[in-house]
Order: structure tokens, then sequence, then C-alpha cells
């Protein structure tokens, strides 16, 4: 199903109302069973500005994308990886950007007035 070269955004589930959102972009570098190894970036929430920030690093990290802890996203092959960030916009809420002019809203409401502070 997911082979070398795809990209995707990997969510992770909050199970707690209180779990920080955490996000990984990256390409697949192998699939199989179920599990999925990708390299690319981590995303965190900063506790003191609330956005979302990029890791500095580059990760290569193991996935079970059926273990029901994980939302993953296909992204178009053309997305810029190393430009990829997360911001906050008044009228869509969160929404994945490169500098390719690749925009992807990943709010969890459908409408501004249902997003909560």
């Amino acid at each position: 199903m997911l082979k070398p070269g795809d990209k995707l955004v990997i969510v992770h589930r909050r199970l707690f109302e209180k779990d920080a959102p955490r996000f990984f972009v990256g390409e697949v570098q192998a699939y199989e069973a179920g599990v999925v190894k990708v390299k690319g970036y981590t995303f965190v929430k900063d506790v003191f500005s609330g956005n979302m920030q990029k890791k500095p690093d580059v990760r290569i990290k193991f996935m079970s994308i059926i273990s029901g802890t994980l939302i993953v996203y296909q992204l178009p092959v053309t997305v810029l990886l190393e430009s990829a960030r997360f911001d906050f916009d008044q009228e869509s809420g969160l929404v994945l950007k490169d500098n390719g002019g690749f925009s992807m809203d990943m709010s969890e409401a459908v409408h501004k007035h249902e997003m909560r502070p």
C-alpha cells in the first residue's frame, strides 16, 4: 500500500483532553505489515507560545499505522518537507504549509466558531 517516496503527515491521536498535539511529517523509507519507516520532522506544541514548533533535526521513526493511536494522511509528492511548517490561520485554524504553495487544513473544527481556545 505505502511505497518508498510517499509523503505523509502522521498525527498522534490525543487520548486525553490535556494531551499535547504531536505531528510527524516525512517520507516513507519502507513499509511492511502495517509498520512504516519514515524519515522527516517532528512537530510539538510550544508550551509558551502555543505554536507548533518543528524540531530542527531529521529523524527516522518506525510507526505502527494500524495501532489505532495514529492518524495518517498521504501528502502530494510535491510537498517540500524541509520547509514544512504549521501556521495558525484565523479563518481555518491549524494549517500545514510549505514554501512550494502547499496548504492543508489540519484543524479539528469544521467552522471557526467551533474552535476552542
